[in-house]
């Protein structure tokens, strides 16, 4: 599934995803959220060969590189989820900031690395370190090409397993994401799990936009709001 396509045919310029974090605000353009999702899915689909069947564990906290790497998911034809999911435990991969938590202690297949960098630096360079057998997954990504070259997926094919083990397709995605309109931009608070980021994302499915804050304070919300010309969500 190709979320980003659409967003570039209308306005690569525009923002699509924008942060506030104790790092600082980070506002990302259709552009550049493509160019990380096309390298993203070129990792997925030519180094770990991954496609639809295949579910990727997503542990990350809230920071615009989560984001735009579940994307990168999606073009490869994987599926997320969160680490209390039932399909956590026959994942393929293990997308993680914390690779010494219980759930990546044991977990037994690819555990890839981020740094909560605002730049998106990877995390030796970033002043980390890397268990043995974790890859440090920014490096890797660098290399990949800006444009996805792998196979084409559909919105068909699964694109969330949610903690409760349902299984939503990119199509699933898109009829939750017109609940709320077309070209929508909304301030949500940061989220909890892969079911929450993947919640935040939906404004993407119809042309719209997103700005996630860290600080959930409505009152900051709502200052968010008017400085960024959105709305607040009214979700979780």
């Amino acid at each position: 599934m190709d979320l980003t396509a659409p967003l570039l045919a209308s306005d690569p310029s525009c923002p699509r995803i924008t942060t506030y974090t104790p790092g600082g605000r980070m506002e990302l353009s259709a552009a550049t959220v493509a160019n990380w999702a096309a390298k993203a899915g070129n990792y997925f689909s030519g180094e770990l060969g991954l496609g639809p069947g295949d579910v990727v564990v997503v542990d990350c906290p809230t920071n615009w590189l989560p984001a735009v790497l579940v994307p990168g998911c999606w073009q490869a034809g994987a599926a997320v989820c969160s680490p209390s999911s039932p399909a956590a435990s026959d994942a393929a991969a293990l997308l993680t900031a914390d690779p010494d938590s219980a759930f990546a202690t044991g977990f037994d297949a690819e555990i890839l690395q981020i740094s909560g960098d605002p730049f998106g630096r990877g995390v030796v360079e970033s002043g980390g370190t890397v268990p043995f057998g974790v890859t440090d997954l920014i490096p890797d990504l660098r290399v990949q090409a800006d444009r996805y070259t792998g196979p084409v997926t559909g919105d068909t094919v699964a694109a969330l397993v949610t903690v409760t083990g349902d299984e939503l397709t990119g199509d699933d995605l898109r009829h939750l994401a017109a609940r709320s309109g077309q070209g929508v931009r909304l301030v949500s608070t940061g989220w909890e799990d892969a079911d929450g980021l993947v919640r935040r994302l939906l404004p993407l499915f119809t042309g719209g936009s997103v700005v996630l804050s860290t600080d959930a304070d409505r009152q900051r919300l709502e200052q968010l709001a008017q400085v960024e010309k959105a709305t607040v969500s009214p979700g979780p």
